[in-house]
């Protein structure tokens, strides 16, 4: 059995959370002992059985559709919104009469299985999209392994504090976008006094966004912003084990990978009270009004306070475990064989 990956989008674009998963998976899934690899598009070698598309949307549409026509089996390892407004619902149920959703519906219909990262996403792919419980599977997001060996140890000094002279501060992680909304919190920490750390690049399209937070910081002693560390490096880990707590207040999100990271970690978890916060692997997490500075200052003060009670359980997230998120895809696959 040969499975073959192939990305929503080219990796040199708007490269992101959704894209390290698709490098993780693979990898998990190759040692879990499939013969899996990367799609060569340029290649016009059709011996595998599997396709394995990242993305249900209309960008794998005719991807689908010829795997689909060529006999392959076709699993889509799909991401959906969660349509928790009633325009958010108007729009889908507009877009499904005459435009992309429709689409959408129609590859859910021609895929062999839809694998999902949560069982919210579960529902919304059953609900929304007219797949049947008996194709679709949950597979979390991969947590480096690394992740999770770090938890809780403290016996070897942390080398982020003495690079960046931080101590008890919140860490934020991921790309620099309105979305994830580090304006807020930035604000939230300087009103608050609160030490803040950001780790992320600028994603394409945000330059105005990401000249406002720097305009702000600027002016503030206590926001440090790193432009970016390399995903599971060790000063990324050191940065997690460093902190006092993590911060994701993005207004709309599906699963995050760095809340996971952060709870592999065992880290208290601030977070928007939005669909995504709802998952089994961000119980206890504290929520807050991502829109609202003053709730976002209320909840950095409960942090401070309390912070043991919004620690995520520990053994809920190890369904993030490599091995797990790769004995999970080798079960769909096996299935379909």
């Amino acid at each position: 059995m040969k499975v073959k990956f192939l990305p929503y989008q080219p990796h040199c674009f708007a490269f992101g959370g959704f894209e390290v998963q698709t490098l993780s998976t693979l990898q998990a899934v190759q040692k879990s002992g499939i013969n899996a690899s990367k799609l060569d598009v340029w290649d016009r070698d059709s011996s595998y059985d599997i396709l394995n598309c990242w993305g249900l949307g209309i960008a794998n549409y005719e991807n689908v559709y010829w795997a689909n026509r060529s006999g392959k089996k076709v699993v889509i390892s799909a991401l959906f919104p969660y349509y928790e407004t009633l325009f958010e619902k108007a729009k889908f149920l507009a877009s499904a009469a005459i435009y992309k959703v429709k689409l959408m519906r129609e590859m859910a219909r021609l895929a062999d299985h839809v694998i999902v990262v949560n069982d919210v996403q579960a529902e919304v792919c059953q609900r929304y999209f007219s797949v049947p419980p008996s194709r679709i599977s949950i597979a979390p997001n991969v947590v480096k392994n690394e992740f999770f060996a770090a938890s809780g140890k403290t016996d070897r000094p942390n080398q982020f504090t003495a690079r960046y002279n931080v101590a008890d501060f919140i860490l934020t992680t991921g790309n620099v976008c309105q979305r994830k909304n580090q304006l807020n919190l930035a604000k939230a920490c300087i009103e608050t006094g609160t030490p803040l750390v950001i780790i992320g690049k600028v994603l394409d399209g945000e330059t105005k966004y990401s000249q406002q937070l720097e305009q702000l910081i600027e002016k503030s002693s206590n926001v440090k912003w790193i432009r970016g560390l390399e995903p599971g490096s060790d000063e990324l880990i050191d940065a997690y084990r460093a902190c006092s707590a993590f911060a994701l207040p993005s207004f709309e999100e599906q699963q995050p990978i760095s809340l996971l990271e952060a709870a592999a970690m065992q880290k208290p978890l601030l977070i928007a009270d939005r669909a995504y916060a709802y998952q089994k692997y961000y119980a206890n997490a504290l929520k807050v009004d991502p829109g609202s500075v003053t709730s976002l200052k209320a909840g950095l003060q409960e942090l401070k306070a309390q912070r043991e009670s919004y620690i995520p359980p520990f053994e809920v997230v190890q369904d993030c475990l490599e091995v797990n998120v790769g004995n999970a895809y080798k079960t769909v696959y096996e299935q379909l064989m």
